[in-house]
């Protein structure tokens, strides 16, 4: 071996040094730009061409902030008594716009697309635009090469910079607020901590974690597995309502499967499970798996015990059902009270059932990357009357006494479905005191997920506005005898 005296110290980092914008000039050879450009002016339109809308987000950052990221410094390198921005195009770029905002308008199109948008987070900005940088001073084009090579090519194994995935940006998230962790991350920490002396389960675990993270998210937000499963989730921290033993067996079944393809198809569970229908259908398939205590909730639904005036307790529908005919009578003069063991019948005409147009529906793009068809998939399954058939949903969903779905009783106040599929849905209930309230959120959830091409369901509850007898339709009134 030879004497460490004899090898070479490693390379010092770049120098840091402060150089005035002025004195910056974006590189012609961007990687970026699809050809060369010959001036200043070309690369500054050619950037704004090829990456204006990411320009203005980072503008809008900058101005907001009034901060450079102190991690990431520009890479320049020294010609000629001027500094070329190796690394860092997009931030002088911005910095140039912040500096003279009329930049934009040399260019017609560059003027009518960004200009005003510009002005305006320039004049709500707090901040002066600054006149120097912070810069890393590379040598020469080649040691720079080195560094943006790694950054922007590929991990190398480690050497360049690792990209986060899902489950690390997750954890990222909540690490200045515990609360905000999501429930996959909470699962994942409750797995890993409660079976921490089970090295089998704890491999699949991150197996599944690492390489389908989505699949865990896409697992634990659906109600019926949460449900099922007996898992409690609460801010930011996630627990088993049947305790961990008798939960390990669904758990390491679950995980062993997620982490290995299906034998039969050779496709991974994670693109074979996506609906409310496909989870309830796995579950089932483990029956024998789910936790002892739950399986014994699940032989006793429907059971009522009644206390000593004739209200079932432990349905939603008495108080409901008290509540609505209560506050109706006073207002209309009638009352809709049944005799406690009557139950109303629901008289009413089967639904139409909404048509189902969907796009892309039957379309393979087997010579297409798998992102690609990936998104295909996903798109088939949006319907072009989804909104109508998330109604449609939420009109199954029954107070357990009450004949009228919680639609047309007035009990949603809003449906929103965003853009990534995902339902954010407000709704109340007749009174805060109603014994439903643990239960018709988690059945409106998953009647909305069973749609196809929904995501994530979120029902929020809420109690303002109060609800009120005007709230209803007057199918429900009809149904309800409360004209």
């Amino acid at each position: 071996m030879p004497d460490s005296s004899d090898k070479q110290p490693m390379q010092p980092p770049f120098d840091v040094q402060t150089v005035s914008i002025d004195k910056l000039d974006l590189d012609l050879k961007n990687s970026r730009f699809p050809r060369d450009a010959q001036s200043q002016t070309d690369a500054f339109q050619l950037m704004m061409a090829t990456a204006g809308d990411q320009c203005m987000e980072l503008l809008r950052d900058l101005t907001q902030s009034g901060q450079m990221n102190s991690s990431d410094l520009p890479i320049v390198v020294e010609q000629n008594g001027r500094f070329v921005v190796m690394e860092g195009n997009r931030r002088l770029t911005c910095l140039l716009i912040w500096r003279d905002v009329e930049r934009l308008s040399k260019s017609p199109d560059l003027k009518r697309s960004f200009h005003a948008k510009a002005q305006r987070l320039i004049d709500a900005s707090v901040y002066a635009a600054p006149s120097e940088v912070l810069t890393s001073v590379a040598p020469n084009e080649g040691a720079a090469d080195r560094w943006i090579e790694g950054k922007h090519t590929g991990e190398e194994r480690g050497a360049g910079v690792v990209a986060w995935g899902a489950a690390m940006k997750d954890r990222r998230k909540a690490r200045h607020d515990p609360t905000k962790a999501s429930r996959a991350m909470a699962f994942v920490d409750l797995v890993s901590t409660e079976y921490e002396d089970d090295p089998a389960l704890l491999a699949d675990l991150e197996t599944v974690r690492t390489a389908r993270y989505s699949f865990i998210q896409r697992f634990v937000d659906r109600g019926v597995v949460r449900e099922k499963l007996g898992l409690e989730f609460a801010a930011g921290k996630m627990s088993f309502k049947h305790g961990s033993a008798d939960t390990k067996s669904i758990i390491a079944q679950a995980l062993s499967d997620f982490a290995q393809p299906k034998a039969e198809s050779g496709k991974t569970w994670a693109r074979e499970l996506d609906t409310v229908d496909d989870f309830t259908n796995y579950l089932e398939r483990h029956s024998a798996l789910l936790p002892s205590s739950a399986t014994t909730a699940q032989n006793t639904v429907g059971s009522k015990s009644e206390d000593p005036k004739g209200a079932a307790s432990g349905s939603g529908g008495s108080g409901a059902t008290a509540t609505a005919s209560n506050q109706a009578g006073s207002s209309q003069g009638t009352s809709s009270s049944a005799e406690p063991n009557s139950t109303p019948q629901d008289t009413r005409p089967p639904r139409p059932t909404p048509p189902r147009d969907y796009i892309f529906r039957s379309l393979v793009l087997d010579k297409c990357t798998n992102r690609i068809q990936e998104i295909v998939r996903q798109t088939s399954m949006l319907s072009v009357h989804q909104n109508g058939e998330i109604v449609a949903a939420l009109k199954t969903v029954f107070d357990p006494e009450i004949p009228a779905d919680i639609y047309e009783l007035g009990l949603i106040y809003k449906v929103d479905l965003k853009d990534d599929r995902s339902v954010d849905i407000l709704m109340t209930l007749t009174t805060p005191n109603c014994p439903a309230a643990g239960e018709l959120p988690t059945m409106v959830e998953n009647a909305v997920a069973s749609v196809p091409g929904v995501g994530v369901v979120n029902v929020n509850l809420v109690w303002d506005p109060a609800w009120t007898p005007d709230r209803m339709s007057d199918e429900a009134r009809l149904v309800l005898n409360m004209w």
